[in-house]
């Protein structure tokens, strides 16, 4: 799976997804948490430019829900979401940036401030090894000195791999095949769909695609946007799936074959070389043993042999006597 694919955002803005996400996922794991319904829940803007005096200041955030209870229409709680699917050490210190961001935007635009916490989803393949709390970061005797500020600085870590399977059982929405499929994959257990009918059939497919490392083409999406009500489930999913993995298999073995065969023209040139220094180096050492040979039966014939130790030490003395042979072969 990428390390974030947006297609995880766009099904949590559904309200009735995110407040089954956040009442037994979240929840659960900050039990202290108010429960919400899915009518009480107001989609906010998340990509903002705002002019300031410093310049151009960009928020950014994969979802803001506002909690806006019947006896606070107004809202009475922020909840802002991250996904993510590969853990970076400072993604915790960095939510409580976003959220002071945006409670600047809200003053600056005449409005209500309200208390914000921070969730992050977290769909990786790999135990989310870090703290998943302020509280956890900062450790308990320091967390229990200011137990105000860390209450209202909360930032929760839900590794959905890691929840027990009762918890991803008792999801009521699409999100229990994409919290089942995280669990699959971290437990390294085959995944079996539901044969129940997905609301959001699409947008489930392409997470879960994303999920698995495929990638869903445009013709594959539209087949399955066209299908009938009845036939939009996990069932009717797989083929398309596994028929993404084949063609992303195959394109891998294609990218395996041209590789190998660059790497074996590389291997073979270089080897090539190689074997041309060391067949050159053995040529020349056979001629030097043959140049040597010849100069000394001349000398020998000549009766000269006691000049041989001098003619080897001196390249002028050899080049002299080659020539000499030269001389006497020619005439």
């Amino acid at each position: 799976m990428k390390d974030k694919d947006i297609t995880e955002r766009h099904i949590l803005e559904q309200p009735d997804i995110f407040a089954d996400v956040f009442n037994r996922l979240v929840r659960w794991c900050s039990p202290q948490l108010p429960e919400v319904r899915a009518s009480e829940l107001k989609h906010l803007p998340v990509h903002t430019f705002r002019d300031t005096a410093r310049g151009i200041r960009e928020l950014e955030r994969d979802l803001y829900m506002k909690w806006c209870p019947d006896w606070s229409p107004d809202g009475a709680l922020v909840i802002g979401n991250e996904n993510q699917t590969k853990e970076e050490r400072w993604t915790i210190g960095r939510l409580p940036n976003y959220a002071a961001g945006n409670l600047m935007r809200v003053l600056e635009d005449g409005g209500t401030a309200l208390p914000e916490i921070g969730v992050i989803l977290y769909f990786g393949q790999k135990k989310w090894k870090g703290p998943k709390t302020l509280r956890e970061l900062y450790g308990h005797r320091l967390a229990s000195l200011t137990p105000d500020l860390i209450g209202n600085d909360r930032v929760t870590v839900v590794d959905i791999g890691d929840l027990p399977w009762k918890v991803i059982e008792s999801l009521e929405s699409d999100f229990r095949e994409i919290a089942r499929l995280v669990k699959c994959c971290r437990s390294g257990i085959p995944y079996t769909g539901a044969k129940g009918r997905l609301k959001y059939f699409v947008a489930t497919a392409r997470v879960m695609a994303a999920i698995a490392g495929i990638e869903l083409s445009a013709g594959m999406l539209e087949e399955l946007r066209n299908m009938k009500e009845e036939d939009q489930t996990m069932e009717m999913v797989f083929p398309f799936l596994s028929l993404a993995e084949a063609q992303k298999a195959r394109q891998a073995c294609i990218e395996a074959r041209e590789e190998g065969l660059k790497a074996g023209m590389r291997d073979g040139i270089e080897k090539g070389i190689e074997k041309g220094i060391e067949k050159g180096i053995e040529k020349g050492k056979a001629e030097e043993r043959n140049i040597i040979r010849k100069v000394m039966e001349y000398l020998n014939r000549k009766g000269r042999g006691m000049e041989l130790g001098e003619i080897l030490e001196s390249s002028k003395r050899m080049e002299e006597i080659l020539e000499e042979i030269a001389v006497s072969e020619r005439s």
